[in-house]
């Protein structure tokens, strides 16, 4: 049962009424993403048993190949999920950032840093015995990376795909579902905590648990404020693009 719009608070009004989600929505794209990820890991390793020295020669390019094959897919899911809306862009708020919140995001990109920053050295000192907590990103360029194309490729996978199929799902359709049941902090907090388990890649990396889920409070509330998808992809792109640069160049280097 859907709360009425005045008591799900002021920014319910910047939310295009629309085709309310059903929990067998967000099923139906995880289901689809989790079956579908498995068919490509299943085609890795066959690939891997039969080219392995091509592979291994070309690890990198193969990594963002996968992650994009692996967003695709997760695109396709939420194309399924989204079946019955008419008009998804509209409902979910699908629209380019307008220049002052374009402006505001790029300036609050110094606080969303520190603050991710302060988190993660915290992370470091408790659960890591003081050394920084492993990064994501670095996972990307398995092996010293060869030249600016696995950057753009990288790009392509960090800055593009992941921010925009994640910002649809994660804010767009489970906190647009939450939001519609729960009071806006258990919407805030509940779709934070489901975005920083979906980042999980294993137990070395549960440290890593809080600093995704302070990302997805902070995207949630962005886009409890503005009602727009298009400011969090944005923020999120952002985020991304400058933690992969950051990467390559040290690994570069």
């Amino acid at each position: 049962m859907s709360l009425p719009a005045a008591a799900r608070g002021p920014a319910a009004a910047r939310f295009p009424p629309g085709l309310d989600l059903r929990l067998v929505d967000l099923l139906v794209t995880v289901l689809i993403t989790v079956g579908g990820v498995a068919l490509l890991f299943a085609a890795l390793l066959l690939a891997a048993r039969v080219e392995r020295p091509l592979i291994r020669a070309n690890a990198e390019v193969a990594l963002m190949l996968l992650l994009a094959l692996i967003y695709a897919v997760f695109a396709g899911g939420i194309v399924v999920g989204l079946r019955r809306v008419r008009e998804p862009a509209r409902m979910l708020g699908l629209h380019w950032p307008t220049p002052s919140a374009a402006v505001l995001i790029v300036a609050g990109l110094v606080p969303w840093f520190t603050a991710e920053g302060i988190i993660a050295w915290t992370l470091g000192l408790i659960a890591n015995h003081g050394r920084p907590l492993p990064s994501n990103t670095r996972e990307l360029f398995v092996q010293r990376p060869h030249g600016l194309g696995v950057l753009i490729l990288a790009l392509l996978v960090t800055a593009v795909m992941a921010p925009v199929c994640e910002e649809i799902f994660f804010r767009g359709m489970l906190y647009r579902y939450l939001r519609a049941r729960w009071p806006v902090w258990a919407a805030v907090l509940g779709s934070a905590s489901l975005f920083g388990l979906a980042h999980f890649s294993g137990l070395d990396r549960l440290a890593l648990w809080p600093v995704f889920t302070f990302m997805g409070i902070v995207l949630a509330l962005l886009y409890e404020w503005t009602g727009s998808l298009g400011n969090t992809i944005l923020l999120h792109s952002l985020n991304n693009a400058i933690l992969t640069v950051l990467a390559f160049a040290a690994l570069s280097s």
